[in-house]
């Protein structure tokens, strides 16, 4: 595994975040067999999911925007089942976004980020209120998280698993990024996606359904240019459909 250097003192503005956003999310799907074959239909659309969102990645209004909030009781929890060899010790927003989305919110990836994260390398920009030891922790167990399981058998293949290369970068912003919550989000941990940086969790996880779950996000103008009726007969055949929520 390479991993490149951290780059400090990135400046970030994300315009307008507290503004609320309407978006289309995948909310349904269905498939009609039953055991291995649900199970065989199932990692079908998984793929298709992929592949469809890589055939439309970086379009305007085709975004990544997904979060998780790693409490203190989960990172216990983790530290006291070793699940890690390197947990933070203080509860954490994790956002997972694309980089039109960044671009779209008032941050711009430098030309070597943006090469780097199209050629598998993941990117995780880092809030400049951790401490030294704080960025340390949070590194560690970044790398670890996003090595583990990648020697397994995955429905999806991409450059990250192949090389496994991560970047680290401090940033610095005043406004707050999009949530389905009513809290407002400062200062998370943010994992700049593509779909050649993602390890298999992501790539697979395009499929999931839901507003807290799912990960893709379209606006109105983007859901009817690639999703209402022009998805592809593969995810047509398994009733793919969405439904619009409000982020704040």
């Amino acid at each position: 595994m390479k991993k490149t250097g951290l780059i400090l003192a990135m400046t970030c503005f994300f315009a307008g975040c507290s503004a609320n956003y309407d978006y289309y999310i995948i909310d349904h799907f269905y498939i009609s067999e039953e055991g291995d074959a649900f199970r065989k239909s199932f990692d079908e659309m998984t793929i298709d999911t992929y592949n469809w969102y890589k055939s439309i990645e970086g379009e305007d209004g085709v975004y990544i925007l997904h979060s998780d909030y790693y409490s203190d009781d989960l990172l216990l929890e983790w530290k006291e089942n070793n699940l890690y060899q390197s947990v933070p010790d203080k509860g954490f927003c994790y956002f997972v976004v694309s980089e039109n989305y960044l671009k779209d919110r008032g941050y711009t990836l430098s030309e070597e980020q943006s090469a780097m994260i199209h050629e598998g390398v993941r990117l995780y920009l880092l809030p400049d209120t951790l401490t030294d030891e704080e960025i340390d922790t949070m590194q560690s167990f970044l790398e670890e998280d996003a090595l583990m399981g990648l020697d397994v058998d995955t429905l999806i293949d991409t450059a990250f698993r192949k090389n496994r290369q991560i970047s680290f970068a401090s940033y610095h912003f005043e406004e707050t990024l999009e949530t389905t919550a009513e809290e407002d989000v400062s200062n998370p941990v943010i994992y700049v996606a593509t779909c050649e940086n993602m390890k298999y969790f992501e790539a697979e996880s395009l499929a999931a359904t839901g507003a807290d779950d799912g990960y893709i996000k379209l606006t109105d103008d983007a859901f009817r240019k690639y999703a209402d009726h022009t998805l592809p007969e593969e995810l047509q055949k398994k009733k793919i459909t969405f439904s619009r929520i409000q982020m704040k």
